[in-house]
């Protein structure tokens, strides 16, 4: 007895797919498995081979090696009255099959039994969102980020210090503005407002040859940046997973991607809220190691254990780093702070960045933080980083 394949079939407007999924009960040669109505089901869910539209919002040349990857065919459907590029379209995605709306199901049937299965990821070969080894040694694929226990306590120049802490020679940290709250990487560092973040997500998923276009360059360090949204009111533009899924492809290659995000991380859906603030904890989750930067206030320890115990739900066995930005020089003020922290967790690692006026001078000039006690406070913190000391002893 031959075993049906089994089909994910994207939710369509178009009367193909109620038509293929009524054949297929009545008469089998498939079986749909599924219903892709976004894009983490075309990815997490199990079928066999699935059809998707050529008007699909979500369809892109990076799904579709993702499906690919897991092992998977893709037949895409175009209406060939309506949008006739849409085959071209199609092909230039690299689907293995494509048909026209308007065939009869048994001859969708016919080109789904035609294809042949693909290969799967071997448990030898790296996961695709795993870090991997670059030709020196070192590791690559290493993302930080960089988060704010409340608003206006320095994390951004934190991430640009960072940055700048451990990029060298050839291989230059990228920094990523993912704050889609208050964005100010490229206004701190005098950049263009566009490119941007949403312009680099399209050229990763649409145009992958032009996606290096879209990242700006430091004239006097070797630092890469991708500013943040020109306009916050376009937060609803970033999917999440597609931001995610930039930065660990464009940290392959270079010391780390550090990515700054948005200090406000609350999961509104979840109350029945508008999906807001999903950036954030999408990118928190993702990272490799998160730092969060508080001020040195009893109202900047609260805001930061809720940070924390928020975080915690997210990633319960991951660790997290602690900034405190400005603050006091006096070690029993500095012991008292460590007191009231660490009564609720104990952090990878504790800095304790002193007010100097080299920040805002170099924020004035919009240039990198590159001496003084703020660089020697993010040389301390580079050195806690595990996978940035893993790469560096490499």
């Amino acid at each position: 007895m031959s075993v049906e394949t089994e089909l994910g079939i994207v939710v369509s407007a178009r009367p193909w797919a109620e038509k293929l999924h009524r054949f297929t009960v009545d008469h089998g040669g498939a079986r749909v498995r599924t219903r892709v109505l976004r894009p983490e089901d075309a990815v997490e869910q199990a079928y066999d081979v699935l059809l998707i539209d050529d008007i699909t919002s979500f369809l892109n040349r990076r799904l579709v090696q993702q499906v690919h990857g897991a092992g998977r065919r893709i037949v895409g459907v175009y209406d060939g009255q309506d949008n006739p590029e849409g085959k071209r379209f199609l092909a230039e995605l690299g689907v293995d099959e494509v048909i026209d709306a308007g065939a009869s199901p048994d001859e969708f049937v016919r080109v789904i039994s035609g294809l042949q299965p693909v290969r799967t990821v071997s448990g030898d070969d790296p996961r695709p969102d795993e870090p991997v080894a670059a030709a020196d040694g070192s590791r690559d694929g290493v993302m930080i980020a960089v988060g704010a226990a409340s608003g206006g306590v320095g994390a951004t120049e934190v991430a640009l210090g960072l940055a700048s802490t451990i990029s060298g020679g050839v291989r230059r940290a990228l920094v990523i503005d993912a704050d889609d709250v208050l964005p100010s990487v490229a206004q701190r560092l005098g950049l263009a407002l566009h490119p941007n973040v949403r312009t680099s997500v399209d050229a990763f998923l649409h145009q992958p040859d032009v996606l290096p276009a879209t990242i700006q360059s430091l004239r006097k360090r070797p630092i890469d940046v991708i500013g943040g949204l020109s306009n916050p009111k376009d937060w609803i533009e970033l999917r999440p997973a597609d931001v995610v899924a930039l930065a660990r492809d464009l940290s392959v290659g270079r010391p780390a991607a550090i990515v700054n995000v948005s200090s406000r991380a609350e999961d509104l859906a979840f109350y029945g809220g508008p999906g807001r603030y999903g950036l954030s904890r999408a990118l928190l989750a993702a990272a490799d190691e998160v730092v969060l930067v508080a001020a040195p206030t009893p109202i900047g320890v609260a805001r930061l254990l809720d940070s924390v115990a928020d975080l915690r739900a997210d990633r319960p066995h991951h660790s997290v780093h602690v900034l405190i930005n400005r603050a006091p020089r006096s070690a029993f003020k500095q012991g008292e702070l460590i007191q009231e922290i660490s009564r609720t967790f104990t952090p990878a690692s504790l800095v304790f960045v002193p007010d100097d006026p080299r920040v805002a001078e170099a924020a004035w000039a919009g240039e990198i933080v590159t001496n003084g006690p703020f660089a020697k406070a993010m040389s301390e913190l580079a050195a806690g980083l595990a996978p940035l000391a893993a790469s560096r002893a490499s």
